[in-house]
């Protein structure tokens, strides 16, 4: 398949897998004599791997040598149970803002309806928005002390 059947199998676009190319996340396609790039089977899988891998918090450093790792048939242990340590930290993260959003949400709603109220001004929803940027803040800042 082209390059362009392959994107709609993956769902994604076709810029996206010459990125994945040039950063190494996937290999180099063979090509036929025309130039054109031929892929397979094996790069759809791939690709809805890197989708999904992304979509969980990893970045494209960690996918390449996530591949790369399994590619060799290795496991580097104490590396993959750092990432995973690390993922494990930052989802439970989100989940907790997530939380306190839903929460602070809720309890705005239920304010907002029970003023009668018809109309609300724009600020009402960002200042939730901007609590939540309040958090994220320090969160940044707790990172960087090394905490």
């Amino acid at each position: 398949m082209q390059i362009g059947e392959l994107a709609q199998q993956a769902g994604v676009t076709v810029q996206t897998v010459r990125f994945y190319e040039r950063r190494k996340l996937l290999p180099e396609p063979i090509r036929k004599q025309s130039g054109y790039r031929q892929y397979g089977e094996n790069e759809v899988k791939q690709l809805r791997f890197i989708r999904q891998a992304k979509s969980l918090g990893f970045s494209l450093d960690e996918i390449r040598e996530i591949i790369r790792s399994r590619g060799r048939g290795e496991c580097p242990c104490t590396d993959v149970i750092a990432m995973a340590e690390r993922h494990l930290h930052e989802v439970s993260e989100q989940i907790e803002r997530l939380e306190k959003f839903r929460e602070e949400l809720s309890r705005s709603i239920k304010h907002w309806k029970g003023a009668g109220k018809q109309t609300l001004s724009a600020g009402a929803i960002c200042t939730l928005i901007e609590r939540t940027m309040e958090t994220g803040k320090t969160r940044v800042r707790r990172k960087s002390n090394g905490k």
